[in-house]
């Protein structure tokens, strides 16, 4: 995905701290929160932080998985992978990621 990896390479350029694990948010969407709570509990089981809670559409049910991956090409597309899959397991739709930036300074 080009716009996958443009985004990826803005972390890279932005961050103080490269090698360093980021945090990096997931979005998933679902019908109901009976659905969005289901894939919430398996996202925890996995090691992910989630937030699950009402879209703010007002249609759709956000789950908002979060984790520390370092910000490399591979380990970004597994884990988009893998949320897509789970995604479409139960009907929903990722929608992307988002990272924060490692704070640390780089050595001189």
């Amino acid at each position: 995905m080009i716009e996958e990896e443009l985004a990826l390479q803005e972390v890279l350029r932005a961050t103080a701290s490269p090698d360093a694990p980021h945090c990096f948010q997931h979005y998933l969407y679902f019908a109901s929160s009976d659905v969005g709570e289901a894939v919430a509990a398996q996202l925890r089981e996995r090691g992910f932080t989630v937030e699950s809670r009402p879209g703010a559409d007002g249609v759709h049910w956000l789950v908002l998985a979060s984790h520390f991956i370092r910000p490399e090409r591979e380990a970004v597309e597994a884990a988009r992978m893998s949320l897509e899959q789970l995604a479409r397991e139960h009907a929903g739709e990722y929608d992307g990621w988002e990272a924060s930036l490692a704070t640390a300074s780089r050595p001189s």
